[in-house]
Parts: structure tokens; C-alpha cells; sequence
């Protein structure tokens, strides 16, 4: 074995220790070690809009997914996999004899990029602690500002939905003590045709036309910070560890509706209130409970996929 290939095999194994060690403190710090999925980030952002930017130099700290190999490599782009070896070498030794790598191939979005083609070269590049890399990068058009610190997609969603919402209703400025979160971004525009259809009863009941600011006070006045008052008093919130307030008003009026429906007759909010907390919460499951539900889950999911996990094992 030459001196080069043993030094690249050290190098590699370096590597490969410390993705071992970022995984680990990831378990730790609950800090997300894993590159974003660009796939699952332009489902979710519904990234349609591509145009070529050229040849550039980019960050490689603002480089944070990948196409297809997300799982294979760190946040850090530390190799994860035993079968990138012979490829990763490779690539060392190139940059260590001073070759110039070959420019890899990013999408953009917001401020941050994944990489289409080239991510052993980022990997290789990091390693050796280069600030920067050649690249040909497409761009993606976005409305969700994509910054470097990204780990939750879902909860960017959430933020650029919220903030979609308080802009058309000016909520935050017409009830400031009024503050609404939601845990699912589509939740908003279940809140916003709400604010509407009670906006159109007022105008009917009124018979004229009420302005939407108007609908919006009237609105957190007579409906939701009397909704949010039950969920308080009757502390409903720590039966659903993790979500929000504006996400058990959303949940109660849907059950309310729904038991409605059912008994063909008006149900008080108290009353969808206390069914929902022991139809729902985890507080009323019993452990023999979930295992039964995880099982029926298990056994729908064998049985869709034609036994396969069963002829696998």
C-alpha cells in the first residue's frame, strides 16, 4: 500500500469517527444530524420554478441536502456508509495531490442548497475544511425563506402560513392579546374560511356588509377567546402534549360538528370538549390500548403490501 492510500485510508477513517460522534451528540442536544431531503422539500414548498444562475462559487456551509443521498452522509457531510470508501478516497486523493475538484451540481432555495450531483466532493472538501466549492446552480423559486440554520421544514411552513394569515387579517393588530399557533400550516386556511363564514353571518344578521377587520375583532371575541376560555379552564392542553391552544380550537369545533352530525341534535362546546380529551388523549389510552392499535396498524400495513415483510424476515 503506497504512503498516499494509507494516508487517504486515515483520512477516511477520521471521517468516519467523527460522523459517528455528530450522530451521537445528535441523541444528546436533539440537534438534527441529518442533511434535508430536497425531495421532500420541494413537495412541501411545491418548488416549480427552475432556472439555470451558472457557474459560481459557493459556501459549503450554506450547502445543508441533497437529492438522493441525504441519509448517507451528516449534516456536516461526514460519510455515514461503509461503501462510500473507494469513492471518497478517490476524491482525497485528488485534492491532496492539488487536483482542483470538478464543479459540482446544487439546486438552490431561499439561501440554502442541495446537491444534485457531487456530494463525496462536498464531503472530501468539508474534511479538509475548504470555505468554498465550484458549482452549477439551478434555482428554485420560493416564498419560504430557506436560511442555513433550517432543521424543520414543517414547522418553516407553519411560520410562512402564520404569517400569511396575520398579514390578510391584521389579527395581531386588531386583538393583540389574541395569539394563535399552529402546529399544521393548513390549519390557517381552515382559521381564515372560518373568519369568512362567520364574517358573512354577521353581514346577514346585520344586513349589511361588515368589513373583514370588523368580522376579524368580533370573531376573537365571540368565538374564539370564549373556545380557548373552556380549553383553559378545564386544562384540556395537557392531554395533548406538544400542540397548541389554536389547535384544540380547530379540534373542538370539528368534533363538535361532527358529534352533531352523529346525534342529529346541538352538543355544547363542554360537552365535544370532554369527548374529545377521552376519544383522543393520550392520558385515557391505556398501554394494552396502543399496543392493540399499533398491531392493527401493523397487520393493515403487512396485509396492503402482500406479505412481503413477512416472506422478508
Amino acid at each position: 500500500m503506497s504512503a498516499t492510500t494509507t494516508r487517504s485510508t486515515k483520512e477516511w477513517e477520521q471521517a468516519r469517527r467523527a460522523a459517528f460522534v455528530q450522530d451521537v451528540l445528535a441523541t444528546f442536544t436533539r440537534r438534527p444530524a441529518d442533511l434535508l431531503p430536497f425531495e421532500q422539500v420541494r413537495q412541501k414548498l411545491q418548488l416549480h420554478n427552475v432556472h439555470y444562475l451558472g457557474l459560481q462559487d459557493v459556501s459549503l456551509d450554506h450547502i445543508v441536502g441533497s437529492v438522493g443521498r441525504y441519509y448517507d452522509f451528516t449534516r456536516a457531510f461526514l460519510p455515514r456508509q461503509a461503501d462510500l470508501q473507494d469513492r471518497w478516497q478517490r476524491i482525497d486523493r485528488l485534492v491532496s495531490n492539488g487536483a482542483r475538484l470538478p464543479p459540482i451540481e446544487l439546486y438552490k432555495v431561499g439561501q440554502v442548497y442541495f446537491v444534485r450531483d457531487g456530494n463525496h466532493r462536498v464531503s472530501v472538501a468539508r474534511h479538509h475544511r475548504f470555505s468554498s466549492i465550484g458549482a452549477h446552480v439551478w434555482e428554485c423559486e420560493t416564498p419560504v425563506p430557506l436560511a442555513p440554520d433550517t432543521t424543520d421544514i414543517d414547522a418553516l411552513l407553519c411560520d410562512a402560513a402564520r404569517a400569511a394569515f396575520l398579514e390578510h387579517t391584521q389579527l395581531d393588530h386588531l386583538c393583540p392579546d389574541v395569539v394563535i399557533e399552529l402546529t399544521q400550516p393548513d390549519g390557517y386556511e381552515h382559521l381564515l374560511h372560518e373568519i369568512k363564514t362567520f364574517q358573512q353571518a354577521i353581514s346577514t344578521i346585520d344586513q349589511r356588509e361588515v368589513p373583514l377587520d370588523e368580522a376579524v375583532a368580533l370573531w376573537c371575541e365571540m368565538r374564539y377567546t370564549l373556545i380557548v376560555d373552556i380549553i383553559r379552564r378545564r386544562r384540556i392542553l395537557e392531554a395533548f402534549p406538544g400542540r397548541t391552544e389554536a389547535d384544540l380550537y380547530l379540534w373542538l369545533w370539528r368534533n363538535q360538528e361532527e358529534l352533531e352530525a352523529r346525534y342529529e341534535q346541538n352538543v355544547l362546546m363542554g360537552e365535544a370538549a370532554d369527548d374529545l380529551v377521552k376519544r383522543f388523549s393520550r392520558r385515557f389510552w391505556p398501554a394494552r390500548k396502543i399496543k392493540k392499535a399499533v398491531r392493527g396498524m401493523a397487520e393493515s400495513i403487512v396485509k396492503g403490501a402482500g406479505g412481503w415483510w413477512k416472506t422478508s424476515r
